[in-house]
């Protein structure tokens, strides 16, 4: 709610529209926030509008929340070579027929005289 010191001023009456708007947005970057506008399916508006509110809401609840969507969005990490061509396999290049074989021939002599 504005407080009626930031929308009026006593000598010149209200601030016009973009006078508020900047001395609002101005409040809330002073408090560490930025205004956002997304585009989504109709189906996730209210989806969007409770992440952004529990978002918000107590540092605790807020840290917890930004952690599970953190881990849900972080990709995949192959840890293995196995885990590696996996993960090649869903990439969206997958067609080709890769040779992932390791050659073992011994190795050749070299001259370093």
């Amino acid at each position: 709610m504005p407080r009626k010191s930031d929308s009026t001023s006593k000598r010149h009456g209200p601030l016009p529209p973009a006078a508020r708007i900047a001395d609002h947005r101005a409040r809330l970057a002073s408090s560490g926030r930025r205004r956002v506008e997304v585009v989504v399916p109709e189906s996730d508006v209210e989806l969007i509008r409770d992440l952004a509110e529990r978002l918000r809401a107590e540092p605790a609840e807020s840290a917890a929340v930004r952690a599970a969507v953190a881990s849900a969005m972080a990709p995949a990490v192959a840890r293995t070579g196995m885990e590696l061509v996996a993960l090649l396999r869903t990439a969206p290049l997958d067609g080709p027929t890769l040779d992932l074989e390791r050659d073992r021939s011994p190795p050749r002599a070299t001259d370093l005289s």
